[in-house]
Formats: C-alpha cells, sequence, structure tokens
C-alpha cells in the first residue's frame, strides 16, 4: 500500500514536471521566438536595405526613368528582393529581373561591395519598415505605398509594441531618414513615448489635427533651398501628388478614438504621407491584425508574417 502510493507521487512530480516545461517553453516561444537576431544583426540588414533602395533610385535617376512602385522588400540575408506592382524590365545594375520582371533581385555581399547610393537624399522609400519575419526573412512594406489609414488591431498591449516598434525603426533607423512621424492626441502620451527605443529630432507630437498637418509644411526641400533635380525627384515618387516633388515622408500616428473625434477619414492626405490608427476601425481597406501567437495578419495586402516586429527587438 505504501509503495503504491509512493509511486504515485513520484509519477504525479514527473507529470507536474512535464506540464511546466511544457508550459515555459510556450512561454518563451510567444514572447521571444524571434529574438534571435541582435541589434547589431538587425542594424546591419537596415543598413543594407537603405543602401539597396538608394543604388536603385540613383540608378533609375541616372537612366532617365521613373521610379518603380515598391510593394514588399524581402531581405533574406544574402539576397534582397523586391516585389514591384507591375512588371518593369529595367533594374538599375547591379539590380536584376527576374522573369516575370515583377520581381528584382541582387545579392547583398554585392550590393556592399559595388554599391554607391546618391550623394543627396538616400532614397524615397523612407516610409519602408519591418513589419517581421516570414520563413526567417525580413519584410518590409513602404506604408506611403498603401492607400489609405492603416489599421492595427488586436490585443491593446500587442498593439501598442508593434506600433512603438515601427515607430522606433522609422525614426531612428538607417532607412527612414527622409519620413518624420508625428503622433498626435492621445497616441502622444507617455504609453506610447515612454516605450520608444529611440528619441530624433524627426519625432513630434501634435495635440489637434491642424496642428499634425502642420508638421513638415514649411520644407520646400530635404536640403534647405535649392533642391537638386535629384533631391527633388527622390523627395517625389507620386506622380499623382500635388507638389509631391517637395515633400518629404510623413506617418501620422492616432488613436481609433482620435481618428473617429477628428475624422482622420476625411482628411486629404499627402499621396507621400501614411496614417497609422492604433484600433478597430470598421470598412478600413488596410487592417493589420497582431495575433496571440506573435505573427501578424495583413488583411488584404496578403504579406505572410510568422513573427511581428515588436518580437524582434
Amino acid at each position: 500500500m505504501i509503495a503504491s502510493i509512493v509511486l504515485s507521487a513520484v509519477f504525479g512530480l514527473i507529470l507536474l514536471g512535464a506540464v511546466a516545461a511544457l508550459v515555459r517553453r510556450r512561454r518563451v516561444s510567444r514572447s521571444g521566438q524571434a529574438r534571435t537576431a541582435p541589434p547589431v544583426a538587425t542594424r546591419k540588414a537596415l543598413e543594407t536595405v537603405a543602401l539597396g533602395l538608394s543604388v536603385l533610385a540613383a540608378g533609375r535617376t541616372r537612366e532617365g526613368r521613373p521610379l518603380p512602385e515598391a510593394h514588399v522588400l524581402v531581405h533574406s540575408g544574402q539576397r534582397l528582393t523586391l516585389r514591384l506592382a507591375g512588371a518593369d524590365a529595367h533594374p538599375p545594375t547591379p539590380w536584376t529581373a527576374d522573369v516575370s520582371e515583377k520581381e528584382w533581385w541582387v545579392q547583398t555581399a554585392l550590393l556592399r561591395r559595388t554599391g554607391k547610393g546618391s550623394d543627396g537624399p538616400t532614397h524615397p522609400y523612407s516610409l519602408t519598415v519591418t513589419l517581421g519575419l516570414h520563413g526567417g526573412e525580413r519584410v518590409l512594406v513602404d506604408l506611403s505605398r498603401l492607400r489609405g489609414p492603416i489599421a492595427l488591431t488586436g490585443d491593446d498591449d500587442d498593439v501598442l509594441r508593434l506600433a512603438q516598434a515601427l515607430i522606433s525603426e522609422v525614426v531612428s533607423g538607417p532607412v527612414g531618414t527622409l519620413a518624420t512621424v508625428v503622433l498626435v492626441g492621445s497616441a502622444a502620451t507617455p504609453s506610447v513615448t515612454d516605450g520608444l527605443s529611440a528619441r530624433s529630432a524627426r519625432l513630434h507630437t501634435a495635440v489637434t489635427r491642424g496642428e499634425a498637418l502642420a508638421v513638415g509644411e514649411n520644407k520646400s526641400s530635404a536640403g534647405g533651398h535649392g533642391a537638386s533635380a535629384l533631391q527633388t525627384l527622390l523627395l517625389g515618387g507620386d506622380s499623382g501628388a500635388a507638389g509631391a516633388g517637395t515633400h518629404a515622408r510623413r506617418l501620422f500616428v492616432v488613436t481609433a478614438a482620435q481618428y473617429r473625434n477628428e475624422r482622420w477619414g476625411d482628411t486629404p492626405l499627402r499621396g507621400t504621407d501614411a496614417l497609422l490608427v492604433l484600433g478597430y476601425i470598421p470598412a478600413l481597406e488596410w487592417n493589420f491584425q497582431v495575433r496571440a501567437d506573435g505573427s501578424l495578419n495583413t488583411g488584404r495586402l496578403g504579406v505572410l508574417i510568422d513573427t511581428h516586429a515588436a518580437l524582434l527587438a
């Protein structure tokens, strides 16, 4: 009888230990599943992205060709791949087009060895930001190429952390050198700003929509007076936007309540601007949902993300 009780207790302890180990593994998987890339590796990847975009823009300018409409950028470590909105058979050296002409790619080692960007602003894709990883590859999207507001939905804490990761990358990373981020109203409170990993002169706060829209309005060029033709082209990129050639990129960040109360949906933004909404707004075309498992559902964009950017820091 005693032996049976002891044996049952031993089995119970073993079972409890196995369950505890499984819970620990699941917690690690959810909270740190993509924390395999240290900040140095992340910085190097973003520097490669910035160089690739700079080389692309400078090359197309020299050739007298318009800048391509970038859809998605993928950094796989050894290769940088740009997915275009339409076919284009004329990538600048050292970029190469695939057979569909809808993807351009370049070996990162070759890019770092031979690539030289412009002497002016680096490139016109400054709102290109990391959404996360898919299959171990870094996936980036230019937010200014998505026409209309972009909603971040999901658990409030997860949405906040992802927004902070996106904002921090834009204002402190090497890709977003022409971009300004404006936190508006309740999105400018300490709950948002205290979690940012960087402080930058390109990060602004505003109380109202009118104040936010005034940020950057008086800047005629990235380098002051007398912008070069190259600077003008690089700062443009949207032929349909009035005066786009004199405008740098702006990312406005608002909460869902602010979006509704100040009627941001009726605000005519520049073609080079982007609007990020923290929270759910019905009927928005672009809706990114942060899932509990750390993945990101990009909705209509159709980009697969296994691990969102907030888990990469």
